[in-house]
């Protein structure tokens, strides 16, 4: 009886030609993108947004130092300095053109995101269409998909934290003290963007510390350690970096930051089954149903 399984040669004829379709399903997207870019308006975050990374940009050319009485100082701005950088480099005095740039990059960084997810589907199952189908999924979310043009807050976020899932899983396969320091960076990257992005840095810190333990010998335990203090550093010097609201006083500020994100002041009411209801005080169901009928039946069933 014939052999139908694949051979070396032919798998990784499969693997090229599924890493092939991807980029052409993202080179599609992004055509289709520039397309619709006029589409899509403007966030309800955006001039928020976009205040805070020209305040924090003053604050680090020392042109005054209004960030530390900003009422949003505590939002990093690794994604949204870069956008006003654009900006500024291509010399869009137009507003409108300014916001078209920024739709148009967060667009791409949305794409990058969802090569991330695929790419990372395939290093934990080895299964191509699984990979396929994980990037079919991200890119065809109608939520996300439109939020990818208009929202530099949460989308960047997402998006960079399927980035950081995939730098992370190679991290720890690799093991060594350079794979950390890269997995740190883009850990403190996230951070940056959403403090939430350190709940990933805290899981790296405890597989680091079951490695400790299930260590063979002391050398290496102290691999362990090197590779899990070369990581924490590295984490913690980026986001401080990319954080000038740190720079004056890195340990108070910091607190402040995560205990305004523990406790975000936040009283918008809800419109909700066809009432507005408290923001402070939710019903149970709130949040199913929107998961319900915002995400495609295929996202919930593989999810």
């Amino acid at each position: 009886m014939r052999d139908l399984r694949m051979t070396p040669s032919l798998r990784a004829v499969a693997d090229r030609a599924a890493a092939r379709s991807a980029w052409l399903a993202c080179a599609l997207f992004l055509l289709a993108g520039v397309a619709v870019l006029d589409d899509y308006g403007i966030g309800l975050d955006t001039f928020m947004q976009r205040e805070t990374a020209q305040i924090t940009l003053d604050y680090v050319w020392g042109r005054n130092d209004k960030l530390l009485r900003y009422e949003d100082r505590m939002y990093g701005v690794a994604v949204e300095a870069p956008l006003l950088w654009a900006e500024r480099a291509l010399g869009l005095q137009d507003s409108r053109a300014g916001y078209r740039l920024r739709h148009l990059l967060t667009h791409l960084l949305f794409l990058a995101g969802g090569l991330g997810a695929a790419a990372l589907a395939f290093r934990l199952y080895g299964r191509r269409w699984l990979a396929l189908a994980a990037l079919g999924l991200f890119l065809l979310h109608p939520r996300l998909y439109a939020h990818s043009f208009f929202n530099s807050k949460d989308l960047p976020f997402l998006s960079l934290f399927m980035l950081a899932l995939l730098l992370t899983h190679w991290t720890l396969r690799r093991g060594t003290a350079r794979a950390f320091l890269l997995c740190g960076i883009g850990v403190g990257v996230l951070a940056n963007v959403r403090p939430m992005g350190l709940l990933l840095g805290a899981a790296v810190l405890a597989l680091r510390a079951c490695d400790f333990f299930w260590a063979a010998d002391r050398a290496a335990r102290r691999r362990v350690l090197r590779a899990g203090g070369v990581f924490a550093a590295a984490c913690a010097l980026t986001l401080y970096a990319l954080f000038p609201y740190l720079w004056s006083d890195p340990v108070r500020h910091f607190a402040e930051t995560l205990a305004y994100v523990a406790d975000y002041p936040y009283s918008m009411p809800q419109l909700f089954r066809g009432r507005y209801v408290s923001s402070e005080a939710l019903p149970p169901a709130y949040v199913p149903v929107w998961f319900a009928i915002t995400a495609p039946p295929p996202a919930l069933g593989f999810g």
